[in-house]
């Protein structure tokens, strides 16, 4: 592969930066498990490689992070669930957009000064570009590489697509890139005073633009696009320094408990029903749903028990726990009811199985609407989950050509090996950036 132009990586993030047989990671997230754990895989793969990783997170996953081999950080408690909890209970719309708004500005400030904590010492960052974008002026400002990872789309400009109605749209290449380029410059001008006071103080020239994803800087910086291939491919127009990995999966499964599996040998392959971060406000009404549709179409459940209220008594057929490693027990059930978060639908792909997705919020509303396009598996919005419409659902989707075309996609997305191609990926580029420094 050719060596980059240099003005593909601006000077700026290569002042400090030295050719060294391994460095010193800074992975910077935000969030649930389902935001850490990309990072964690990834991390996991450097360290076997050599290198030294320090992860950035919240309390919660000290151990989590920990008994992979990396270092942790440890960060303040930055209201993922009161967010999630917000946005899912929201009407959407305007509503959600004031939410994030009002999340960002509180949040901005505090990870510019504890990703600048975390940061001391590495060589190199890696960030969640679409939640931590206080990472790259903190970059800039120490002078070291950054790659930012993409596990959404709709924030990089392409030609091909953009999101908008919270779905995948071809349009034409002018509305396709002008929609995403408007929707990044609206989300940089909401924290653009905080960011430029923030660079003010450590003497760097104010962002005139204000754009969160400016494409002058975005195309010019590495970037891994951490979703499969066979869910949503590659855009051609992208240049050749955006990798497309695939889902990163931590190379040691979770095992799971022994009454899980005793469960899993008592009978047919079961429905996992979980809802993730986003919470369940009024659990009884929601478990009374699950457990009546799987009653009416006869299936097993395993249900995740965060989603559910803590009743004592259940069907036989049901189990409880949460305990429940997703790449070693998906490949196992029939379907997956689940809230549409990036890296659960990966997860549900990689495994050869249909999706009913319940979307909490705007961005899975994304996945949910490409797993039906795919005829993968369905979407039930959230505020329509009712006994018929979940038992249409589970119906639809045990149809035998979904069951068939998402048992084909999971043989393709299950050879990615994504966190091995994002690891070559950074060490090359990592060559490249001491060959210009």
């Amino acid at each position: 592969m050719a060596v980059m132009d240099r003005s593909l990586w601006p000077r700026a993030y290569l002042r400090h930066f030295q050719r060294k047989a391994s460095f010193q990671f800074a992975a910077l997230t935000w969030g649930s498990r389902g935001d850490v754990q990309p990072f964690v895989a990834l991390g996991a793969e450097l360290v076997r490689r050599g290198h030294r990783v320090l992860l950035a997170a919240r309390a919660p996953f000290r151990s989590f992070v920990e008994e992979h081999g990396l270092e942790f950080f440890e960060m303040e408690e930055d209201g993922t669930e009161d967010l999630m909890h917000s946005l899912a209970s929201s009407a959407g719309g305007a509503d959600g957009v004031k939410l994030m708004v009002s999340w960002q500005r509180r949040m901005v400030p505090s990870q510019l000064r504890q990703f600048w904590k975390a940061s001391e010492g590495a060589d190199v960052l890696i960030n969640n570009a679409a939640f931590t974008g206080p990472a790259l002026p903190i970059a800039e400002r120490r002078g070291i590489p950054i790659f930012q990872a993409f596990f959404d789309p709709g924030f990089i400009p392409t030609r091909r697509y953009c999101v908008l109605d919270n779905r995948i749209q071809e349009r034409n290449a002018f509305l396709n890139v002008a929609a995403t380029r408007l929707k990044n410059i609206a989300g940089g001008l909401f924290s653009w005073d905080l960011v430029n006071a923030w660079r003010r103080e450590h003497r760097l020239p104010v962002d005139l633009l204000g754009e969160n994803l400016r494409p002058g800087l975005l195309f010019r910086l590495p970037v891994l696009v951490a979703w499969s291939q066979h869910l949503l491919a590659r855009p051609d127009d992208w240049p050749e320094w955006f990798a497309q990995t695939g889902r990163w999966r931590l190379a040691a499964q979770q095992k799971p408990s022994q009454r899980l599996k005793d469960f899993m040998d008592a009978g047919e392959p079961p429905v996992y029903i979980g809802f993730g971060s986003w919470g369940v406000h009024d659990k009884k009404a929601v478990t009374d749903i699950l457990l009546e549709a799987l009653r009416v179409t006869g299936q097993r459940g395993i249900l995740h028990r965060n989603t559910v209220d803590g009743r004592s008594e259940l069907p036989a057929n049901v189990y409880v726990d949460d305990n429940l490693p997703h790449d070693w027990l998906f490949p196992r059930v029939k379907a997956v009811v689940h809230h549409g978060g990036a890296g659960t639908t990966g997860a549900v792909a990689s495994a050869g199985v249909p999706s009913v997705i319940v979307p909490a919020f705007f961005a899975q509303d994304v996945w949910g609407h490409l797993v039906r396009q795919k005829g993968i598996g369905t979407m039930l919005p959230r505020r329509e989950l009712r006994v018929d419409s979940l038992v249409a659902a589970l119906r639809e989707v045990t149809q035998p050509q979904v069951v068939e075309r998402a048992k084909a996609l999971g043989v393709n997305a299950s050879k990615e090996g994504a966190e091995v191609l994002a690891a070559d990926e950074i060490e090359r580029r990592l060559q490249d950036a001491a060959r210009m420094g």
